[in-house]
């Protein structure tokens, strides 16, 4: 989807508007879900996992991207970039398009760039809308009804860190360890495959059925 798009934008930059899909759907699911949309919906996510991750030396994500600084710098350049030639290119569709294209192509390249130094989702690790979408999350309990987390039995000795090692955020799963919210690290996008390796099978997704967790 994502190669499609940057295609046929090329071409016919008003498809460029469709990443206000990609921009609007990560927050709003967030508020109930967290990061889900970045881990099973996101097109670029995927690319990077599908297509990138063979390939990628997934070094460790270097720290300060994560720093809640660079995030905001990251998000207030992006969206001043974008302001700025969406108010010259106000009222012309084409034009308006080929704002949304050149964003959505840039900030590509430079995820591709970083996959190919550091790991796939370094670019995630900083992306403005998963900031945002980190800052909507639910962050404590009670969760709210739907909310996607991922749980890891008391068993857990935390000796193989196998979930740790797929964690394609370089996230820490096993720290949830028996608890009965389970792993609430706002970066964490619901992809699974910490759950997939887990030698033990002890790890599990769970969706609250209500406001309460019960």
């Amino acid at each position: 989807m994502l190669l499609a798009y940057l295609v046929i934008g090329w071409f016919y930059p008003v498809v460029g508007l469709l990443a206000l899909i990609c921009m609007i759907a990560p927050v709003a699911f967030a508020v109930r879900r967290g990061r889900w949309w970045c881990g099973n919906a996101c097109p670029r996510g995927s690319f990077y996992d599908r297509v990138l991750s063979e390939h990628s030396p997934h070094r460790p994500i270097p720290r300060f991207v994560r720093t809640s600084g660079f995030r905001l710098f990251m998000v207030m350049f992006i969206f001043t970039v974008f302001g700025v030639q969406m108010y010259f290119a106000w009222g012309d569709w084409n034009a308006m398009g080929r704002v949304f294209w050149n964003i959505i192509l840039v900030t590509t390249v430079v995820g591709i760039v970083l996959s190919f130094v550091y790991a796939p989702r370094t670019w995630c690790s900083f992306c403005p809308m998963g900031t945002l979408s980190s800052c909507v999350s639910p962050k404590q309990s009670p969760l709210p009804s739907g909310f996607t987390n991922i749980h890891v039995a008391d068993t857990c000795q935390m000796k193989c860190k196998s979930c740790a090692r797929v964690c394609p955020m370089q996230l820490t799963p096993y720290d949830c360890r028996g608890t009965a919210t389970g792993y609430l690290d706002t970066d964490c996008i619901k992809c699974g495959k910490c759950i997939a390796t887990c030698p033990l099978k002890i790890m599990r997704m769970e969706h609250n059925r209500s406001v309460n967790g019960n």
